[in-house]
């Protein structure tokens, strides 16, 4: 009973403390599988005021991750590197530097017209010792000539059940930053549509 609750203990606290960043940044591996089952859901949305097509092309010429804002424990991306292909074309990926200095290395799973679908699943920050891999997706759905809905979903696939509890106690926050870069985005697609307000 000691030793289980000692190898609790060094779970827990790897799970907490964050790793120093590398002194060099990874290197590109094979991604595992795609994850299909045993995730940890998380959803956000929110209404733009442009059309489809146009809300895609304010996406390339303004990239997500230009919006996000640094939270306690996640840092906000602040570059970006191409690894293999040409980024937002399928098979293509890259490495993300993040504002603490750690990184992590992503693909392009699937860019359709209403759908982008993209695998993470290196992490040199605290996320690695527990999450083997998360699979984002973006759809876009139509509500109206100048009105297209953004929806965000991250499927968090945790390493092992213990894991996925530090991974649950995370999930509000991590609700947060997606949801404030969201909302950062939007905001920024209304000035650029010229319609005031949000």
């Amino acid at each position: 009973m000691n030793r289980l609750l000692l190898i609790l203990a060094v779970f827990v606290s790897g799970c907490i403390t964050s790793p120093e960043p590398p002194a060099t940044p990874p290197e590109y591996t094979e991604p595992p599988a795609v994850a299909t089952d045993n995730a940890i859901r998380i959803v956000v949305s929110t209404d733009v005021p442009m059309g489809l097509d146009e809300l895609r092309d304010f996406l390339i010429a303004n990239p997500l991750i230009e919006f996000f804002e640094s939270t306690p424990s996640i840092a906000a991306p602040d570059t970006w590197t191409a690894l293999k292909g040409t980024w937002l074309e399928p098979g293509a990926s890259r490495r993300l530097k993040l504002a603490d200095g750690h990184y992590v290395i992503e693909r392009v799973l699937d860019n359709e017209p209403d759908r982008f679908r993209y695998q993470v699943w290196t992490f040199t920050n605290a996320a690695g010792k527990g999450i083997e891999q998360i699979i984002g997706e973006q759809r876009f759905f139509v509500l109206g000539d100048r009105l297209t809905r953004f929806e965000w979903t991250y499927n968090i696939k945790p390493k092992s059940p213990f894991a996925a509890f530090f991974v649950r106690r995370r999930e509000s926050e991590l609700k947060t930053y997606l949801q404030s870069a969201t909302t950062a985005m939007r905001d920024a697609a209304t000035v650029a549509s010229g319609i005031n307000g949000g």
